[in-house]
């Protein structure tokens, strides 16, 4: 149990250290959250604000802080301990609820990559989350990204508890997918004024997420 608490506290403090936020203030005198249309702390936008070497710089260090941590625990412990979930999902929560930022975290996508690397060979959680994600952005368009990101969470749970043979897969899994899911809803429900879509080849399935403001020409059904 030692073990697995100090490696969760460790994971937990990993997580919260907002490297896409303190990085554009030390480099660049410019805070992410106020400079970027929907205020998230997070690797993607510092690319566009910011720029590609300190969104690629950002975007490796967010990866590192989720996968050093498990990492490293998985030299004193087996990913079969009951308690190794909350280990996987330290990173993961101390970002999406960083003591740093008050609790406002951000979005927590790149560290749960981080840590599903983390997590090879043990766990093959990483391409129950990019197989959803990659289907969901190519043959399979949902848009908005937020929506997007939902839903391959949710399918990433299921494949886990169809396919990943680790007990411990999937409560990590399913603490993970309730930290993102909480945080890409909140923007969703706050942020997003352009409709929701799902296209698949020719056919679209078009619904709003606020009715006051008219769809874009690339969300018309079809």
């Amino acid at each position: 149990m030692i073990p697995a608490l100090v490696w969760s506290a460790v994971g937990f403090l990993s997580g919260s250290v907002m490297y896409s936020y303190l990085l554009p203030k030390w480099f660049y005198r410019k805070d992410i959250t106020r400079i970027s249309r929907d205020g998230n702390p997070g690797c993607g936008n510092v690319f566009t604000c910011i720029g590609i070497p300190c969104g690629v710089l950002c975007l490796l260090l967010e990866l590192a802080k989720g996968a050093l941590p498990v990492m490293l625990a998985l030299r004193q412990m087996t990913p079969r301990e009951p308690l190794f979930a909350a280990v996987a999902a330290a990173p993961v929560l101390g970002h999406a609820f960083s003591p740093m930022l008050r609790g406002k975290g951000g979005k927590a996508i790149a560290v749960t990559f981080g840590v599903f690397i983390g997590l090879l060979p043990h766990m093959l959680l990483l391409f129950w989350l990019a197989l959803p994600l990659v289907v969901f952005s190519t043959l399979i368009r949902i848009t908005p990204h937020s929506v997007r990101v939902m839903v391959s969470y949710l399918c990433m749970l299921g494949l886990t508890l169809l396919l990943e043979r680790e007990r411990t897969a999937f409560p990590a899994a399913l603490v993970i997918s309730a930290a993102v899911i909480r945080r890409h809803l909140g923007g969703y429900w706050r942020d997003e004024k352009e409709s929701s879509d799902i296209r698949f080849l020719a056919w679209s399935l078009t619904w709003h997420g606020d009715s006051s403001v008219p769809a874009g020409s690339s969300h018309k059904k079809t």
